[in-house]
Order: C-alpha cells, then structure tokens, then sequence
C-alpha cells in the first residue's frame, strides 16, 4: 500500500466519532394561572431591560441546566403565540404572549415544535403570527406554517457533522381543518379514521415523506401529537404507526399530547439499529391538576438522546438515551403563587438535606417543617416511582452489538 494512502487510513481510523446531544420535553401549556405566574414573577433592570425573560424564566428556570447541557433542546409549543389582546377565548382556546418565547429562550430551549391541536385556535392568522414570533425570539421551529410547504418541511440540525432531520405533525387538530390552497397557513396533520382533517396525509405520503428526507440527512426524528388525553398506554393506531415511520426511516418517535406519561421502548430498526419510541413525554408545564399534589397530569420527563457517527463513513446510532424525571410544582393558597417544573433527582436530594439538617432539632415549628418535607417527599418519591414505571425496562436495555462500532448504551438510570 503506497505511503500516503497508508497515512490516510491512520488519519480517518484515529479521526474522533461525531455526535450531536438533544433533549425533548413535553408539553407548554399556558394555562391562565401560569401567565400570571409569569407576571408576578418578572424582573426588570433600572433601564427596563427583561433579567428573567419577563418571568417566563422563573417558570422554567429549574430547567435551564438539563436544557443547556444538550446541544439542542426542544419542546411543544401547545399554543398559538400572537399579541392580539384577546387572551384564551374559552377554556380550551389558547394563546400565549411573546415573552413566553423569550422565556422559552433564555432557558436554553432551542426549538419549539408547533404541530398540535391547539396550531388553529387563534385562526390561520395566528400560525403566520406565531412563525413570525418564533423568529423574533431566535427559537427554530418545525410544524405549522405560514404555507404548506413551510408546514411539512422538517426543521434540520447539525452539529459536529451530524446531520439530523425534524418533523413535527399532529394527528389531532380540535376539528379544524386546512382550508385554504396552499399558499395558506397550514398544519402537517396525519389524521385518525375518527377525525378526519381537510389538507391531511395518509400513512403512505407521510411515509414517503420520511424516506425522502431519510437520503438528506444522517438520522430523522418524528415528533408527533397523538394518543389519547390521560391514558397511560398508547393508542393501538399509534403502536402500527410507529412500526411504519420506524421502517420509513426514523430513528426515534418523540410522542406527546395525552399530558400524562406513556412508556418509552427501545425499538430494532430493520438494519439492525435500536431505535426508541416515547409514545408520550407528559406535561413540560401546565395547571392541570393543581388542586391534586400527587397528580399524573403533573408528571413529565425530559429524554436524552445522543447519536453518534463511531468512525468517518459510518451510519450515525443511537448510542445514549438520558430519561430525566419531573414534576409540575403548583402551589396554592395563602402563599404566594408558583408553577414550576423542577427535576425530581434534585428535588429528592434537597429535601433529604433539609431534612438531615432539622433531624437534632426539637423546637415545635421545626416538627411542623419535618412533617411537610417528609410528605413532600412522599409525593416526589411516589412521582418517580411513576416515571420509572413509564421506562419500562430501558434503563436496562442492552448494549446494541449489532451496530458496528456503537458504544454501549449502560445503564441509564431515572434522574
């Protein structure tokens, strides 16, 4: 072999592997009570200047740290997001204001997928409206759009080389429809027998969609508003669905909508790849059940991915799932208002502190905090409980030996 193919095969066999790292939430439902969360907790410079993303930081600013140590992170924009005045016309017509996306931002989220049944409450104008407000903040999108090819363009994200494809759809849509031609405000909608969507897909294009843009990039992820609301197990439609858009070209299905947790399942992929389905991330943040401090709608998680190129020329694998457990915190009553999502592992860990800390003090008011800290933790306990249960047997799942080159997924245990 000549010298400087020699020299060559040496520089690509100790070239490093490639990876790109993104975290999916849930979710973000600005329920009227989380708005006013917003405003109370804003803060201001002497010059006027936002310090906490109008107070949309508080709101998320106990996962700022998960979403920042990813090279990207995402999640559901469950809400138009425009400046009319008019705020949620009925209880389940939604609109947010743009600070919203500034808090989203300033938080570490990069994307705010836009595919859900809420896309039209604000009518077609509010999806351009939301596009434009999406822009202003910096934040990337995939999902509804201001036409229809913008609608069904998958968002595309690169790092290190890596190459990889985002496509957002809903299969609800609230009994809207696409109404206009096609140069119109539009939703990628893949629509249920029981509901069915003027301007949706059918399996066989959206499939062909997925293979399509499959030969651009190196790896596609479908994140899809489906299932039924406050069930705990997918829809038997969804579980068939999930085998074709795997089979079409996806590595990974991020699924959300119920506001309850579904199980996420490592999937094998027909070329001998794993593959992951989360049929359902739970609530990022919301008010439901705020009067129900162990409520399921108050469970979420936030997933970790991390896909790899092990070696130049190689396909990129999953070779890192990170599932990372959190709950709504929503306090009520003589206190000051709060909602916020917080990672449990942290929480879990602060209370036992405190509780260490007060556990050679006797006095009557320190009895009184032991006893609401260790129901406190009751509660966190029993919500991790439940993500765990969610997982399945993830955190076992073996090592992927028929992907040449992968690194061993391990352990992966509920934070």
């Amino acid at each position: 072999m000549p010298l400087a193919a020699t020299s060559l095969l040496l520089l690509l066999s100790a070239a490093p592997a490639q990876k790109v790292t993104l975290v999916f939430g849930g979710d973000v439902i600005p329920h009227e009570p989380v708005k006013k969360v917003a405003e109370q907790h804003a803060r201001f410079a002497k010059d006027g200047t936002p310090l906490n993303g109008f107070g949309w930081g508080h709101v998320f600013g106990p996962l700022a740290p998960v979403f920042r140590g990813y090279d990207y992170a995402i999640v559901n924009l469950e809400t138009p997001v425009t400046r009319r005045e008019q705020k949620e016309v009925k209880e389940m017509l939604f609109n947010a204001p743009p600070e919203l996306l500034a808090g989203l931002k300033s938080s570490g989220v990069d994307v705010a997928t836009f595919a859900n049944n809420h896309c039209l409450d604000m009518h077609p104008e509010g999806i351009r409206e939301t596009r434009d407000e999406l822009d202003a903040a910096g934040l990337l999108t995939a999902g509804a759009g201001r036409t229809e090819a913008e609608a069904w363009t998958p968002l595309i994200l690169e790092k290190n080389g890596v190459r990889v494809a985002l496509i957002a759809v809903s299969r609800w849509l609230n009994k809207f429809h696409n109404k206009g031609g096609p140069d119109d405000p539009h939703v990628p909608v893949v629509p249920y027998l029981e509901e069915p969507i003027g301007g949706g897909r059918t399996f066989d294009e959206f499939f062909a969609h997925i293979r399509e843009t499959a030969k651009h990039v190196d790896a596609v992820i479908v994140s899809i508003h489906w299932g039924a609301e406050y069930v705990h197990e997918p829809m038997s439609y969804d579980r068939e669905l999930t085998r074709g858009i795997l089979d079409a070209g996806a590595v990974a299905v991020i699924g959300h909508h119920p506001h309850v947790l579904q199980p996420v399942k490592p999937q094998r992929l027909r070329d001998g790849r794993i593959g992951l389905v989360a049929y359902s991330l739970g609530n990022l943040v919301s008010n439901q059940d705020f009067n129900v401090a162990d409520g399921t709608k108050r469970d979420g998680l936030l997933l970790g991915l991390e896909l790899t190129r092990p070696r130049p020329g190689a396909p990129v694998l999953l070779t890192r799932v990170t599932p990372i457990g959190i709950g709504t915190e929503n306090r009520t009553g003589r206190e000051r208002r709060n909602v916020q999502p917080v990672v449990l592992e942290e929480e879990v860990a602060a209370v036992k502190e405190r509780l260490a800390e007060l556990s050679a003090r006797a006095d009557g008011a320190t009895k009184q905090e032991r006893r609401r800290l260790a129901d406190r933790l009751a509660i966190l306990e029993t919500r991790q409980a439940r993500v765990r249960e969610m997982l399945g047997d993830l955190p076992g799942m073996p090592s992927p030996v028929t992907q040449p080159g992968a690194v061993p997924m391990g352990a992966m245990p509920v934070r």
